[in-house]
């Protein structure tokens, strides 16, 4: 077999299991059918492996108080289950964990991924304490009274409050009592060529290789090259930036979203270097007024800055999650919809502390991208971020063109 990105494997004694559960029968002849805790006195020796684009993540979740719970493993702070065929929120299509948890690409695609459930059909019009019965249900071991009150709490209102009636900030409340809830036990972050990874699981993995970034990542300034990317010959316009017109939050892809504007069919280009961690297709039959296009979030290699790009088309098809891209590598073309005036929307942002976990925080470049959309050819900046909270720019020197100011 070959891995894929998303796929979870349960290991012991050069054995293998992609299964949800561990294959206790096959593996430990002998031990007591009806105690799932039966492991035959090697329950410390297995581990599980969740494959993600940017590392291994490896623990010992079937283990009380031992390292990697489920939630962390899977990027999934909600320990959010679904189905096959089952609605989209961000995950790895077609993955599912023990207990048929999703695994998401990076824990903010989990975290994101509580509120569309939370927002969707089956929840809006539910009440916190009916919601939350939902969510987290008794015929799974929970308490899903007390559960909607610590919620209720956490935001100062009544569990009779309708789902669908909480603002943004409040969601954002929801969305951390739940992620503090479920718990997320850290476990070990591999590359993917570690010598920690068991050979028979890294012979399974795929062909291609991507960028292996520890979670454990140093903390400290560092700096990215930023090149134009709009392709400057069919560049327009500005057409707004962080906080401008509709650019307000509470999400960092709106509120910092740098409109760059370009004649329909303008190639648009990687800014800096980066892996995708999410990718939505463009499909005509969904574009409508503010959403539209392919999207694609792209992180540094280093995990510690990120942006987001949007109202594209014509991506390759060889782009997607996992996908690693130099700056200047084709992304696709500068879509035009609905008597909007074409342009790429663009947001950066800078992950204090690095993803998954870390604080993102908004990065307003706009007239850095202004001046390299109108500079020379080849024009390059090198933004230093100090991964403190203040505004990246301190520290810039020239780019192999020109020097482009920082606004």
């Amino acid at each position: 077999m070959t891995l894929e990105l998303g796929d979870h494997v349960w290991y012991w004694n050069g054995r293998m299991s992609t299964d949800k559960n561990i294959p206790r029968a096959e593996w430990f002849p002998g031990t007591n059918p009806h105690d799932p805790t039966d492991y035959g006195g090697h329950g410390k020796e297995i581990f599980h492996y969740v494959i993600h684009a940017d590392e291994i993540a490896r623990g010992r979740p079937h283990m009380r108080n031992h390292e990697g719970s489920f939630a962390w493993l899977n990027n999934n702070p909600g320990n959010i289950t679904g189905v096959p065929g089952g609605p989209d929120y961000g995950q790895y299509p077609g993955k599912f964990n023990w207990h048929n948890f999703l695994v998401f690409p990076s824990w903010g695609d989990g975290y994101f991924a509580i509120a569309q459930l939370l927002r969707s059909a089956s929840y809006r019009d539910l009440s916190i304490l009916d919601g939350f019965a939902r969510y987290a249900p008794a015929s799974d071991g929970n308490d899903p009274a007390t559960y909607a009150h610590a919620v209720a709490n956490a935001l100062g209102i009544s569990v009779g409050t309708r789902l669908g009636d909480l603002d943004d900030d409040q969601m954002r409340v929801v969305q951390d009592k739940i992620q503090e809830i479920e718990g997320a036990v850290p476990g070990a972050s591999l590359a993917w060529d570690s010598e920690e990874v068991p050979a028979e699981i890294a012979a399974q993995l795929p062909a291609f290789r991507r960028i292996p970034r520890p979670r454990a990542l140093a903390r400290g300034a560092f700096t990215m090259d930023i090149s134009a990317p709009v392709d400057p010959s069919g560049y327009t316009r500005a057409h707004g930036g962080p906080h401008q017109g509709g650019h307000q939050g509470p999400h960092w892809y709106i509120e910092y979203g740098m409109d760059l504007g370009g004649q329909a069919g303008t190639p648009v280009f990687a800014a800096f270097d980066g892996h995708i961690t999410r990718f939505t297709p463009h499909t005509p039959a969904t574009d409508s007024g503010k959403v539209y296009g392919a999207q694609i979030f792209l992180r540094a290699p280093n995990d510690m800055m990120g942006g987001f790009y949007t109202h594209l088309t014509d991506v390759p098809s060889g782009l997607g999650v996992g996908s690693t891209v130099s700056r200047g590598d084709f992304l696709g073309t500068v879509l035009e919809f609905g008597g909007i005036p074409p342009h790429l929307h663009l947001a950066l942002v800078e992950i204090i502390g690095g993803a998954p976990g870390g604080q993102y925080v908004g990065v307003d470049l706009y007239q850095t991208f202004l001046g390299l959309e109108t500079a020379a050819p080849g024009a390059v900046v090198t933004v230093t971020f100090s991964q403190d909270g203040s505004a990246p720019g301190e520290g810039l020197r020239a780019g192999p063109a020109e020097s482009v100011p920082v606004g």
